[in-house]
């Protein structure tokens, strides 16, 4: 039988059934970059950013998490995470609530549990896909492609269906947030959100974003 996605949300639940809940208010910094790696955490509602700085000096946000995920991620080849650094910044950007674990009762339940480590394996497989399509929409070189590019990202971190082909944003990012992301600038990122108003794409209703998805799948299509 197929596993559809309300099983799998449910195994990942399940992975932190022990854990302790912890609530963190808006851009509190959960963990810095390079910190060891003791607690593991599973987002129940909210949202959280991982980051990076540049040696420029300039923010790029790698990930958008929100509830289901799991982070810090650990890309160890073994499951030996005592000498692990964790790889990013992670900081709330909502008023968030997490199930924490500690990182060794973690490993040890996926040592001893087949299928606790293939649901775990499989989150990581399809985390570190979602960071290479990031990765690729930076590399893009015209600025509103890269805009354009991140809205099916963002359409399903924190969208919600509100009319056929619309959806709303549910996180409220800012224009630098919204320029991290994408790899611009921020004033470059305010003149093509404006642009995309003007061609029916997005809409900006009450701090919330929508999005046109049948005008944004035209767009796309159109670079192809």
């Amino acid at each position: 039988m197929e596993e559809t996605e309300s099983d799998y949300l449910k195994q990942i639940n399940q992975l932190f059934a022990s854990g302790r809940s912890k609530t963190y208010p808006k851009s509190q910094l959960i963990h810095y970059q390079g910190d060891p790696l003791t607690q593991i955490y599973l987002v129940k509602s909210g949202f959280v950013k991982a980051y990076t700085i540049l040696e420029s000096g300039d923010t790029r946000t790698i990930l958008l998490l929100g509830a289901g995920d799991i982070f810090p991620l650990a890309f160890a080849s073994t499951m030996d995470w005592s000498d692990y650094n964790i790889h990013y910044f992670y900081q709330s950007l909502v008023d968030t609530e997490l199930a924490a674990l500690p990182a060794k009762e973690l490993m040890e339940h996926l040592r001893s549990d087949p299928a606790a480590m293939n649901t775990y394996m499989a989150y990581l497989s399809a985390s570190n896909e979602i960071i290479m399509n990031q990765l690729e929409v930076m590399k893009n070189k015209k600025a509103i492609d890269k805009v354009c590019l991140l809205l099916p990202y963002l359409i399903s971190k924190s969208g919600k269906q509100i009319k056929p082909d619309i959806y709303e944003l549910q996180l409220k990012l800012s224009h630098q947030e919204l320029a991290d992301l994408s790899g611009v600038t921020r004033e470059t990122t305010t003149t093509l959100l404006k642009q995309l108003e003007n061609l029916g794409i997005i809409d900006q209703k009450h701090g919330k974003w929508q999005v046109n998805t049948i005008a944004l799948n035209k767009m796309l299509e159109g670079k192809r």
